[in-house]
């Protein structure tokens, strides 16, 4: 075989190759920007949940409080209810 029937040869298949190669290229940068895109999707979601846990942690902190203050209150009905039962019993 000739080099010139051995390069008709080649041609047609280093074509094909190449061909392969830009279309797996077109791919790959099309899923880069995919990825890039959800990734940024993702870090936004992710500062998104940062910020309603912290507003969690602060309604939990604002709630405890609350609690605590009604606690109080009661206690001291219950003191001024007790105080006044014994003043209706005298």
């Amino acid at each position: 075989m000739t080099p010139e029937k051995r390069l008709n040869q080649i041609e047609p298949l280093m074509a094909e190759h190449s061909a392969q190669l830009d279309l797996h290229t077109a791919q790959l940068r099309r899923i880069s920007l995919s990825v890039q895109t959800i990734a940024e999707g993702v870090g936004q979601q992710t500062d998104n949940i940062v910020f309603l846990l912290n507003e969690v942690a602060q309604i939990k902190q604002v709630q405890e409080q609350h609690t605590q203050f009604l606690n109080q209150q009661s206690e001291t009905l219950q003191a001024i209810l007790n105080i006044l039962q014994q003043r209706s019993n005298n």
